[in-house]
């Protein structure tokens, strides 16, 4: 239960990100590529849709990890 939890909020936080600071997934995407691998330049060019999608999908964890 704690772990689902705790990807309810990364999601939620990871929406937020992508939908009212860009900057930041931006600054991260660098990063990472640097350190990590290059990433997908498809989910930044749709960040409103990303944003959404893991918002959505963060809250429907929380719901169902409190609701069973």
């Amino acid at each position: 239960m704690t772990i689902l939890t705790g990807i309810g909020i990364f999601a939620i936080v990871f929406g937020v990100l992508f939908l009212f600071l860009p900057n930041v997934i931006s600054k991260m995407a660098e990063w990472s590529n640097r350190m990590i691998t290059r990433t997908d330049d498809l989910i930044v060019s749709r960040r409103k849709s990303a944003g959404i999608f893991l918002i959505l999908s963060g809250l429907f964890i929380l719901v169902m990890v409190y609701l069973s």
